[in-house]
């Protein structure tokens, strides 16, 4: 919904968008070769079942849950009812929803959702995405970003290679909004 993730790596790559198109792509490489070299060697110095990330989450949400004087009635087997102090919550463990909105939202159990589950003395493993899972974050960045061999071992069709690529012509418009034009009134 946002663009952050596009205005972080513009930021980074700012210095970059001068070069030419193959050291700019070069570039941009390295950097997503670093980066996941890093989350990587990240992910397997964690020895929880979330990741680190997600896991400091829960632990934020369950220290929460505990500080929360809160009273749970079960409605059924899968719906609770969550009343803490004046503010009443209700917990779905089946459809994995909270009417505070965090638990579907960031799908991992809110603190009423927690306390929920310590009621009813289950884990919360089963209450958490897959995707932040560490087995599944290892399996995201294992991914290799491969590095290309240098120009002259490249196999390039002929007619590729006599193909000329010109730079764009006409006039170039001014990067930002366009400047209004306003008209002077003289008396």
């Amino acid at each position: 919904m946002t663009s952050n993730s596009t205005e972080s790596l513009n930021a980074v790559t700012k210095n970059a968008r001068e070069l030419p198109i193959f050291d700019l792509l070069e570039y941009m490489r390295t950097l997503l070769e670093r980066w996941t070299n890093e989350k990587l060697l990240k992910v397997k110095g964690t020895f929880t079942f979330l990741g680190s990330k997600f896991n400091r989450e829960l632990e934020n949400n369950r220290t929460l849950s505990q500080k929360l004087r809160i009273i749970v009635r079960a409605s059924t087997d899968h719906i609770h009812t969550v009343l803490d102090g004046v503010k009443l919550y209700i917990v779905c463990l089946e459809n994995k929803k909270c009417s505070c909105g965090q638990f579907q939202l960031e799908e991992l159990p809110c603190a009423q959702a927690l306390t929920t589950l310590r009621h009813m003395n289950e884990t919360y493993e089963n209450y958490c995405s897959p995707n932040y899972t560490r087995e599944s974050l290892l399996r995201t960045y294992e991914i290799p970003i491969n590095p290309l061999p240098d120009e002259s071992k490249w196999n390039a069709p002929q007619y590729i290679l006599d193909e000329a690529v010109n730079p764009p012509t006409g006039d170039k418009r001014q990067p930002g909004r366009p400047q209004k034009e306003r008209y002077k009134i003289y008396d």
